[in-house]
């Protein structure tokens, strides 16, 4: 009697105005979604990120006891009286045996039952215990996902224009205070001559902004870079002054010329803004599923706020790789040009030693994808003593690791690395393994890209 009061209590205080899907339940800032469907726990998850209607999700993150009862409780109705468990998004990896939610929120709440055996959680509507079940077990499952009222950089819904596997632009945008050939140079060695997408064009940091162009060819976009290569003659001409590339960034998303729909942001930078505040630029990338990558100096010439490109590439599901100038050209092989279609992408947040077990990574096909990983929002890298990333299935032939040791890269002025690898179509569990040398949290971008297409929205990482 207890029980059925404290979840009315509970009930009453919920609201599903705040979900994108009107027939989703809000409970302390997140939607549920109960799906009267029976599948496997992969085949659940898949269907939480891929195949929900209102967006992607992941499987049901439970913070707290509240939310456990809760969830148990509305079981009963959508479920029917004969369902025993359901999915939540809690699993842990074979290889280390620690527990990670499907979203890649720290695990801070449990509610261990009796049966502890297999690697993917249930829940028991009875008792709200949770159970392992083997992984062809088929059962009930509930989504979850950020309400809109607890977005605080996604004011905007997804626009309903966008669909995956659209025509892309590339947005190549380049500070005016790099040296000519560097831009040249990283251009032509970006493979974008060989891809079938649009373009627009941008020099920026001049004492006078200027348009942005808007090609449906390389050649010509190239033929306008060389007309409008950096100009010193045009530069701020202090190292107080701010960049201007996030206006520019903001001006592309608004633009009536060409589609910004799954549209990359490629931005070679060598100042910083002045600015803090992206949390507008943040909402209108995602209401157009795009990414936001940066190739950063090493050597910057002015601006103050110097994590926030840093911060904009992380929000976005994109790569922020500090390079010295002269080295664009070699890693602009190494950014999602070819390889433009995120498939996984983790902000994992560090400290010191240890090991993490980070959110799964389902493949959707057999390809050679890009990785990419960003050690730190800053140089120098010599606090990073080795970090591993592993990726485990036990029935893949594809599983591997990528180790880093940045104190013997060839490039000592970077903080990222990258390599291409050959993955099957299963779900991976995802492990990292570090080494700092300091005493800072520092933030990792984990990035998986597919040369191909998907079918789905990859989803944002805060």
């Amino acid at each position: 009697m207890f029980f059925n009061f404290l979840i009315f209590s509970v009930i009453a205080g919920l609201s599903n105005a705040a979900c994108l899907d009107s027939n989703d339940q809000e409970i302390q800032g997140f939607c549920f979604k109960f799906v009267a469907q029976q599948m496997t726990y992969s085949d659940a998850r898949n269907w939480c990120r891929y195949k929900n209607p209102a967006g992607s999700s992941y499987l049901a993150y439970v913070p707290n006891k509240d939310t456990s009862n809760y969830l148990a409780f509305y079981a009963r109705s959508a479920f029917g009286t004969s369902a025993e468990y359901f999915w939540i998004g809690l699993s842990r990896n074979e290889s280390s045996g620690s527990l990670s939610w499907d979203n890649g929120l720290p695990v801070v709440y449990t509610n261990l039952g009796s049966y502890l055996g297999q690697n993917y959680f249930s829940e028991k509507i009875s008792n709200t215990k949770w159970d392992t079940l083997g992984d062809n077990s088929t059962n009930y499952f509930v989504c979850s996902y950020a309400s809109t009222s607890d977005q605080a950089t996604s004011t905007e819904p997804p626009t309903n224009n966008c669909q995956p596997g659209g025509q892309q632009t590339i947005l190549f945008a380049y500070s005016n205070d790099l040296d000519p050939s560097v831009v040249t140079d990283t251009l032509i060695n970006s493979y974008l001559s060989s891809q079938p997408v649009t373009f627009a064009v941008s020099r920026f940091d001049l004492r006078q902004p200027e348009d942005i162009g808007y090609f449906n060819t390389y050649n010509e976009a190239a033929s306008y870079v060389s007309t409008h290569r950096p100009d010193s003659t045009k530069r701020l001409g202090d190292n107080s002054t701010g960049s201007d590339v996030l206006d520019v960034i903001n001006k592309f998303y608004n633009n009536t010329q060409l589609s910004p729909c799954e549209s990359v942001v490629m931005v070679l930078s060598k100042r910083y803004p002045n600015t803090t505040d992206i949390s507008n630029i943040v909402s209108k990338v995602r209401k157009y599923h795009g990414i936001v990558n940066f190739l950063a100096s090493n050597t910057p010439s002015g601006g103050t706020q110097t994590r926030v490109l840093f911060d904009l590439a992380s929000k976005t599901n994109g790569i922020y790789s500090i390079e010295s100038d002269s080295n664009f050209s070699h890693f602009i092989e190494w950014m999602p040009l070819r390889e433009r279609y995120p498939i996984y992408a983790v902000n994992a947040r560090v400290l010191g030693q240890g090991s993490q077990a980070l959110p799964s990574m389902s493949v959707p096909v057999y390809a050679e994808y890009l990785l990419m990983i960003a050690l730190q929002n800053h140089m120098p890298v010599s606090n990073v003593q080795s970090v591993s990333l592993s990726w485990y299935n036990q029935f893949s032939v594809d599983s591997s690791s990528f180790d880093m040791q940045p104190l013997g890269w060839a490039y000592v002025d970077s903080n990222s690395d990258g390599t291409r690898e050959h993955l099957g179509t299963v779900v991976y569990n995802m492990t990292i393994d570090y080494v700092y040398n300091d005493i800072d949290v520092e933030t990792m971008q984990v990035r998986f890209y597919s040369p191909y297409a998907t079918d789905f929205w990859q989803p944002y990482s805060d």
